[in-house]
Parts: structure tokens; C-alpha cells; sequence
């Protein structure tokens, strides 16, 4: 009985996530309730299975996001870059790596909303295609999310739910892992999309370096102390972070010394107020928070009640316990979820699977975790509903007259993917499988 309830609940919130209706914060609380009142949990359960210190962690994320987008550091270095680069071809191909490699530390949809208005001014003044740039910019900024445990929180609650530190998304046990399965094919697959929109736009190749900013304008209303401040409690953070099995302190405390350490910084040493009041109030993420309680709960459930053992056993009566076979059906079956809907419900669901996989295997779970993350990382940019980053950026685009439809979307996407698709499964299976 209660197995079935779980499955419909899933069933649910994916359509409804799909669907965009209602917001998050009632699609997690109906989780909860739901799972309460037909005593499929009970409040001690439900408790246990929500992940505190990651909500945590998220939470500081936010806030610390919000540090960097007012402290103007994102805008500093896309005004250096356009400044600097003389080449169209290069500048194209450079602000899209950039926009990626920002988004390691700063959530995708701010990196969007940072890039958007130099993209914009590139384009009232020159004849480069800003459609693909903006479409570019997205994509890349999907992609680098899991490259650390501080990106999206598909990361970080894969970090918290096998108790990972920072260094152990960059080398685990001797291997790659996921920073470098993830930034190599985002490089590759910025040069494939920078020479095929490059290519269709001919006309755009004229110099536009000094054009957009002079000199003297580079640090117009950019506080430098404050970036420097920024950048100092990040690293602090990033440090607590990566050694945190040592220290044994938990992702909460390390995200609240990164952000109360700043924060206190501004009001003691600057008076500055208003830049708190505003990062915690940009950054008080409660609703995606109380969602993401409410998909805790149905991840405890789904393992409860046996769901995930019985998902691991079909897998394996189909693959005969072949770990190449299962971890091709996780990347690619991830990809195909994460083409339609948010990855973060989906990895918090299919987390109990792989643990229960990695046992009958008898095999690590980072093997397969990294599989997971992979593929849901993937398969968000390939349409514009996949990701919020790819929806902020169709929308800015339609704001200034350029209509965006699902397919024109996917046609310039899909190179993008495809390369990044094949190249992160190829190097996932070098370092992880051989």
C-alpha cells in the first residue's frame, strides 16, 4: 500500500515540477504532509530523513552568492574580458567559458542575469549574435554546477549524503572526479558552439575590444575591498570545506563562518547594512528550502518502503551485475530526466538507489554517484525547461524582441550537449572504469 502511495507521490511532484504549478515550497510541503497524515512516515522519520546540514549548506550558498553578485566581481571580470579581447571569435568563446567557470562558485541563474546586460550591450553596438551568446552563456553555466560540492545542490546534497569534502569532487581516491568530467567537456563543447554560431554570423567579425568599455570605466561603481573581502572568506570557505573530515565540523559551519565571517566584516569595519540586508534577503532561499524537505522526505520514504531496493534490483536483472552497463543506464537515463524537469528532486530520489546498488555490487558509491551526477548535470541543458539558467536566459532574450521557440532552443543547444554528453561519458569511463 505504502509503496504504491510513494510512487504516485513521485509520480506527482515530477508532473508538477514540470508543469511550473504550484510554486516549490507547497509542491514540498504536500510531500510532507501527505506522507504524515496516511502514516507512510511518522514525525520522527521524517525528522531523520531530512537532510539538515545540507539545507544548511545551501542556505549559506545563497546568501554567499548574493555577497558575490553585489560585491560586482562577476561584473568586474566580464568588463576585463570584453575590455581586453580584440577578437570576436575568442571573445565569443572566452565569455562563455567564463560565465561556466563563474558558475563553479555562484549559482547559474545569477551568472545569467550578471553576463546578460554586457551581452546586451555587445549587441546594440556590433553585429555579433547575442541569441547565441546568451543561449552559450546559459549552457556553459549549467554545466560546471557539479564540477565542485559548492555549485548547484544537486552537488552538494550528493556531497552531504556520502559525507564528501570539497577536494573529493576534484580527486577521489587517486582519480579525476567530477570537477575535471565536467570542465573538460565544457571547454570542448565551448569551442564546438563558438565556431558553429561563429560561422553564422560572418558579418559580426569586426574589433569591439575598446568599444564597449574605456580604461577608466573598468572599475566604475565597483568596490574593490569589497571583492578582495569576498574573495578572502570564500577561499576560508572552500578551505573548511575541503578539510572538513579532518576538522569534523559539519557543511553548516563551514557555510556560516564563510558568511557570518563576511557579513560581520561589512557591518564592523564598513557600516555597510544595506549590502547584508540585501545579500540575506536575495539569498533566503526558504521556499526552495522547504522544497527541498519536502523531496527528503519522499527520498527516506522511497528507501523505506523498499522502492529504492526494488529499482536496484531491476537494473541489475538487466545488466547481469555489469557495472559498465549500469552506470550507462544511470548516465543516460539522468540526461533523459534532466532534459524535462529540475535534476535536484531526481538525484535526491535516486541517491537511496545507488546506495543500495553499490552494496549488491559491493562496489564504492562515488563510482556510481559520479554517474548520476554526471548525467543529470548533462541533460539539463538540452532544452530550455531543464534548467532554470536556460529559461532566465530564453526569457531576457524574448524581453529584447528575440523570440525563442522549444525547437530553435534545442537546435542550438543540442551540438553543445551532444559534445559534452559524449566526452564526459569517455572520460568518466577512463578514469572510473578502467
Amino acid at each position: 500500500m505504502y509503496d504504491l502511495l510513494v510512487l504516485t507521490l513521485l509520480l506527482l511532484m515530477i508532473a508538477l515540477v514540470i508543469i511550473g504549478k504550484p510554486e516549490r515550497h507547497y509542491i514540498g510541503l504536500i510531500i510532507v504532509l501527505t506522507l504524515l497524515l496516511t502514516g507512510a512516515l511518522t514525525i520522527k522519520e521524517t525528522i531523520t530523513y531530512i537532510n539538515w546540514d545540507v539545507l544548511g549548506l545551501i542556505l549559506g550558498m545563497s546568501i554567499f552568492s548574493a555577497f558575490l553578485e553585489i560585491s560586482g566581481i562577476a561584473e568586474l571580470i566580464a568588463r576585463i574580458l570584453v575590455y581586453k579581447i580584440q577578437n570576436p571569435f575568442l571573445l565569443f568563446f572566452t565569455i562563455i567559458l567564463s560565465s561556466g567557470i563563474i558558475s563553479i562558485a555562484l549559482e547559474n541563474v545569477t551568472v545569467v542575469l550578471l553576463f546578460a546586460p554586457i551581452v546586451f550591450q555587445i549587441g546594440k553596438i556590433t553585429k555579433m549574435n547575442i541569441t547565441g551568446l546568451m543561449i552559450g552563456i546559459a549552457l556553459a553555466s549549467n554545466m560546471s554546477g557539479s564540477a565542485t560540492m559548492i555549485g548547484d545542490p544537486p552537488a552538494i546534497i550528493t556531497a552531504g549524503y556520502f559525507n564528501l569534502s570539497f577536494m573529493d569532487f576534484i580527486i577521489y581516491n587517486g582519480k579525476p572526479s567530477m570537477f575535471f568530467i565536467t570542465l573538460i567537456p565544457m571547454i570542448l563543447s565551448c569551442l564546438t558552439y563558438t565556431y558553429i554560431e561563429y560561422r553564422k554570423n560572418k558579418e559580426g567579425k569586426i574589433i569591439l575590444g575598446q568599444i564597449v568599455f574605456t580604461k577608466e570605466k573598468l572599475f566604475y561603481g565597483i568596490d574593490k575591498l569589497f571583492i578582495y573581502e569576498t574573495l578572502v572568506f570564500l577561499s576560508i570557505k572552500i578551505l573548511l570545506l575541503s578539510t572538513r573530515d579532518i576538522l569534523h565540523i559539519p557543511l553548516t559551519l563551514a557555510a556560516l563562518i564563510g558568511v557570518g565571517g563576511l557579513a560581520i566584516t561589512r557591518i564592523i569595519v564598513h557600516k555597510d547594512q544595506r549590502s547584508v540586508k540585501k545579500a540575506v534577503k536575495q539569498g533566503f532561499e526558504w521556499k526552495l528550502l522547504v522544497f527541498l524537505a519536502g523531496v527528503f522526505a519522499l527520498s527516506g520514504a522511497f528507501a523505506k518502503h523498499g522502492l529504492a531496493q526494488k529499482f536496484a534490483e531491476t537494473i541489475l536483472s538487466y545488466t547481469q551485475n555489469n557495472i559498465f552497463l549500469i552506470t550507462a543506464i544511470l548516465i543516460w537515463f539522468s540526461v533523459a530526466v534532466s532534459a524535462v524537469m529540475d535534476n535536484t528532486p531526481y538525484v535526491v530520489t535516486m541517491l537511496p538507489v545507488i546506495h543500495q546498488l553499490s552494496i549488491y555490487l559491493n562496489t564504492d558509491p562515488i563510482t556510481l554517484a559520479w554517474a548520476l551526477l554526471l548525467g543529470a548535470t548533462l541533460g539539463g541543458g538540452i532544452t530550455y525547461i531543464g534548467a532554470s539558467a536556460n529559461l532566465v536566459a530564453v526569457r531576457l532574450l524574448e524581453k529584447q524582441g528575440h523570440k525563442i521557440t522549444f525547437t530553435y532552443f534545442i537546435k542550438r543547444s543540442l551540438p553543445f550537449n551532444l559534445v559534452n554528453i559524449f566526452s564526459g561519458w569517455l572520460l568518466y569511463i577512463v578514469f572510473w572504469l578502467t
